[in-house]
């Protein structure tokens, strides 16, 4: 039987620029933990931005014409707004989270801690926008003031495959060993939140298995794990959310294929709006009108 073991490093607040690298292997020395060849080194995307001085204060932030439209119509802060939409290719919808609340479409009060906290929070942020960066969808552009001094939030990195990279370069060069490195980050998933991949770098980010044998010699529908995926979720179990200080993890014992690739430079380009017209079309043909005007009219 394989056994994979999750190492979670407690670090100090950074609260300053620093060499990523140099802090995990400090982190790691004092806690007893040697990096080995083999190892996934888990990096959560805050403590990237930190590291790489991407944190910005609120007061600093000049508001564009459109961020002042776009908050006078969500009541967010307009400041707010602008480093969504300086983060981000394109804004592609507006959730408005508070009111789904407040309707009782959404119960989010058995997901609270603090009740009052959480309604405080909906006041500050009633919706959420979903954009497009990096190819990959997120909401508000990752932009995020959690862990932060008040005023201040953490901006992700322009290229996180790149900086995935640079850590696992930095890595090898101090120590010798062989390790793949990935970056995750938290977002909202149906009823609550799962940590992503952002970028990675020395480890196949799918695993390739369409149509492989099952255990009856059936070809298999699927297969195609994407693997820096679940080791983040994995790894979020150490995490967390809030003040656990869990910023970085090794994932050891793990089987997978060594690859000099990034997880924009693995996945597949999906043209999404051509594939929801065909999926539209095609549900058109088999289903037929009624039952498509039924579908839309549930929803």
């Amino acid at each position: 039987m394989g056994r994979v073991e999750i190492i979670g490093l407690k670090m100090c607040v950074v609260e300053e620029l620093c060499n990523i690298a140099e802090e995990i292997l400090n982190a790691a020395r004092l806690q007893g933990v040697d990096v080995v060849d083999g190892d996934v080194v888990v990096v959560t995307d805050k403590l990237v931005s930190k590291c790489l001085g991407r944190v910005v204060k609120v007061d600093d932030v000049k508001p564009s014409r459109k961020a002042l439209r776009l908050a006078s119509k969500t009541g967010l802060d307009a400041r707010f707004v602008e480093l969504v939409l300086r983060n981000c290719d394109d804004v592609l919808a507006v959730v408005p989270i508070k009111r789904l609340a407040d309707e009782g479409l959404v119960n989010l009060k058995p997901l609270a801690g603090d009740v009052e906290a959480m309604r405080r929070l909906l006041d500050e942020y009633p919706v959420f926008f979903i954009t497009l960066r990096e190819g990959m969808l997120w909401s508000d552009s990752g932009v995020d003031s959690s862990n932060l001094p008040p005023g201040c939030y953490a901006i992700p990195v322009e290229n996180h495959d790149e900086v995935a990279k640079m850590i696992r370069d930095s890595i090898r060069e101090a120590t010798g060993r062989r390790v793949a490195v990935v970056i995750c980050d938290t977002e909202l998933f149906l009823g609550g939140s799962l940590d992503f991949a952002r970028g990675s770098w020395g480890i196949d980010p799918v695993d390739r298995c369409f149509g492989c044998r099952d255990l009856y010699g059936n070809p298999k529908y699927g297969g195609v794990d994407i693997v820096v995926h679940e080791i983040c979720s994995a790894t979020s179990l150490l995490f967390k959310q809030a003040a656990e200080g869990v910023p970085v993890a090794i994932v050891r014992g793990l089987r997978y294929r060594e690859c000099e690739c990034g997880l924009r430079d693995a996945l597949p380009r999906i043209r999404i709006g051509r594939v929801i017209r065909e999926v539209f079309v095609e549900s058109l043909r088999v289903l037929g009108v009624k039952q498509l005007l039924k579908l839309i009219y549930s929803l």
